[in-house]
């Protein structure tokens, strides 16, 4: 066995501690997946069963690019945890996250593969798929547990502008291309490997994973221990009300924090479990770090807050008046507009707007009359709906109908 620092990665160790040292030098008031591991990182999976925080851990850490590192669905090569990170740590700029992507991804990726809980479990099955021409955001790996099961998790839409149109299209689409993707991976690789399965994902991630297991054959279905969606949205149609879903009653489970909008979206299954997020607004507690854990399991609410139930209406009736071809306008108009500005990932839309505004301008402008009335009523209906769930209601102010 090989013991160099730089084979094993000890420098990305190092830099991870020493975030994890700042992060400790300011305690934070409630625990979450990061300390999930300082608690629970040094015991094995036969002394402590597979939980959903593990489940959440390798959801978030399907957002890594293993690109030229693991192999394919095709192959059954596959390398441990810790040889992956190794490898992967080796890269320039490889804790660069993004303006969507938690800082503290990078941290858990190292101390999860460097833990004597993660660091042996074996992961391959590995495919990434971006096309801005066929706008597919798609990638999903396979972990091989040491109890003979297969978690099979589903990346969340990263800070790709291609991802966030494909994502933006669930709400007049279905299905997307990525859940079609889902469904044939989970196909190849359970055609491949034998054993018992367990599939999940973040965002988008969740969405795909639970897409992925409805629509496998019976035979596959069986072999399905359990499927979570870590606030990953619903589906435009109620696929909870399906022969097939109703078959996965009780192994299928839906997380969704107290307010946040992502987990609300579209239809979602109703025994969906409410958890504790310290995040701020609806955005902000779609970051997993900041979900409460207890112990092996989450921190659970019996309900949505005030401020989530509003929000998910707002949203829902500003979907509901829209007919799907008005909805699937907006989407092109907006990504259109962002493109002529040369934005091709969301960390590069503040850029885009300082540089290259007179393009956008020009670009809306060129528009025809009739497009340029509907994007702006569609604009002022959706800021107007957001706006009002979200800014707290002043005395005697009374909002327009």
């Amino acid at each position: 066995m090989c013991s160099s620092a730089k084979t094993w990665g000890i420098d990305s160790t190092e830099h991870a501690m020493k975030r994890t040292k700042k992060k400790k030098e300011a305690p934070s008031p409630y625990k979450n997946c990061l300390d999930y591991l300082d608690a629970w990182g040094q015991v094995s999976f036969s002394q402590v069963p597979f939980c959903p925080i593990d489940s959440l851990i390798l959801s978030i850490c399907c957002y890594t690019a293993f690109d030229g590192i693991l192999s394919g669905p095709n192959s059954d090569r596959a390398l441990t945890f810790r040889q992956a990170v190794a490898q992967y740590t080796q890269q320039p700029g490889w804790d660069h996250t993004g303006v969507l992507i938690s800082d503290h991804n990078p941290e858990l990726l190292v101390q999860a593969a460097n833990s004597p809980r993660f660091s042996r479990v074996r992961l391959g099955c590995y495919e990434s798929i971006l096309d801005e021409t066929s706008e597919i955001q798609f990638a999903a790996l396979t972990w091989f547990l040491p109890d003979g099961t297969l978690y099979v998790s589903f990346r969340g839409t990263d800070d790709t502008l291609v991802g966030w149109k494909e994502c933006f299209r669930m709400a007049f689409t279905s299905p997307i291309p990525s859940q079609k993707l889902a469904e044939d991976y989970l196909a190849r690789v359970t055609a491949r490997h034998p054993g018992k399965l367990r599939l999940g994902g973040h965002s988008k991630g969740g969405n795909l994973a639970i897409w992925a297991a409805v629509h496998a054959a019976p035979v596959v279905r069986r072999r399905i221990l359990r499927v979570e969606s870590h606030d990953g949205p619903g589906f435009p149609e109620d696929l909870t009300e399906t022969p097939a879903y109703r078959s996965l009653t009780g192994r299928i489970h839906v997380y969704v924090p107290q307010s946040s909008l992502v987990g609300a979206l579209l239809h979602q299954d109703e025994a969906r479990q409410i958890i504790f997020s310290h995040g701020p607004g609806t955005l902000g507690q779609h970051d997993p770090f900041t979900w409460e854990v207890d112990g092996t399991q989450f921190r659970l609410l019996p309900a949505r807050s005030s401020l989530g139930q509003r929000s998910s209406r707002a949203v829902h009736t500003w979907l509901a008046s829209m007919e799907p071809q008005e909805l699937e306008d907006f989407v092109e108009v907006i990504f259109h507009l962002l493109g002529s500005g040369h934005a091709r990932t969301v960390s590069d839309i503040p850029f885009a707007l300082i540089d290259n505004a007179w393009s956008m301008t020009r670009s809306f402008k060129a528009l025809d009359s009739s497009t340029r009335r509907k994007i702006r009523s569609y604009l002022r209906r959706m800021l107007a709906a957001v706006g009002a769930a979200n800014l707290p209601r002043l005395p005697g102010r009374i909002p327009k109908q």
